[in-house]
């Protein structure tokens, strides 16, 4: 049988992946990767499998909580972040999926997740992404989130690393984003971002190194969508801003509890671009 090859997979979300306890709801994450599994192993092949943004999360590291302002840890601590993240991601790797992980790597070449960290002293947290070269034995490349909402000022450990969204991946230009930075391409947002302020820096400098990068592929990792135009305005901007964009996919979490949404179907509608198939995890 022939195997059919696409660009991206998005594994969706409509609940969490823990439980009451705190603890990875195993039974049904492995349930749905082997329901993944089960549709397209040697009869599908990905290059990038897509989850949202902070499916994952745990604590700050104990040397980091309630030691650092925010400045201190952007400038000097990020790569404790980083390693705290790989230890969170091997577990989840190693002991949720390590049944299915063989299938898993002749099925995707890239597997993105984001992976979010709290104080418990404070309101510091951080936002970031991985992108795991499965193929490879599961090898991260990290970035994480640099533009935080209005609430998330003086709380958001920002990624300053430009550089590290812009990766090269199976002789592509892959741009990986964390939740809201997408919004640097918002239209009534950064109508009202002042030049001279963080955002409105930050902003030109990361829309100069995408023109430079032309990306062929953007994968976008927010947390809770529930309505269809949430990223829909920044998406258009984006597409006409950066031309070479063949692909795009925002992963989705979709909470069925929530009253007031759009159907998923709207949702996943206006969140990709391109050769993106959509598979329901949990």
């Amino acid at each position: 049988m022939k195997i059919e090859h696409h660009k991206i997979a998005r594994l969706v979300l409509t609940k969490g992946l823990y439980g009451k306890d705190g603890n990875f709801n195993r039974k049904e994450i492995e349930k749905g990767f082997n329901n993944f599994l089960n549709k397209t192993f040697d009869k599908q092949h990905f290059e990038f499998l897509v989850m949202a943004g902070g499916v994952i999360n745990s604590n700050f590291p104990d040397e980091l909580e309630d030691k650092y302002s925010i400045d201190e840890l952007e400038i000097k601590h990020i790569d404790e972040f980083v390693d705290w993240g790989e230890e969170v991601l091997a577990y989840f790797f190693n002991s949720v999926l390590e049944a299915s992980f063989d299938k898993l790597k002749e099925t995707v070449d890239y597997f993105t997740i984001g992976f979010d960290c709290f104080s418990q002293k404070n309101k510091q947290h951080i936002e970031l992404v991985a992108i795991a070269d499965v193929k490879n034995e599961g090898k991260i490349h990290w970035t994480g989130k640099f533009y935080p909402i209005e609430a998330q000022k003086r709380s958001l450990v920002k990624v300053n690393d430009l550089s590290s969204h812009f990766v090269r991946l199976n002789n592509q230009n892959v741009l990986v984003l964390g939740c809201h930075d997408l919004d640097v391409f918002h239209p009534r947002g950064q109508a009202n971002v002042v030049p001279d302020s963080y955002k409105g820096k930050i902003s030109a400098k990361f829309k100069r190194e995408c023109k430079k990068f032309k990306p062929d592929i953007v994968l976008q990792h927010p947390h809770s969508t529930y309505f269809a135009r949430t990223w829909s305005p920044a998406w258009d901007v984006l597409e006409k801003e950066l031309p070479s964009v063949q692909h795009y996919a925002s992963g989705i979490f979709y909470p069925t509890l929530k009253e007031k949404k759009d159907t998923l179907e709207k949702v996943l509608e206006k969140t990709k671009k391109g050769d993106v198939i959509d598979f329901i995890l949990m």
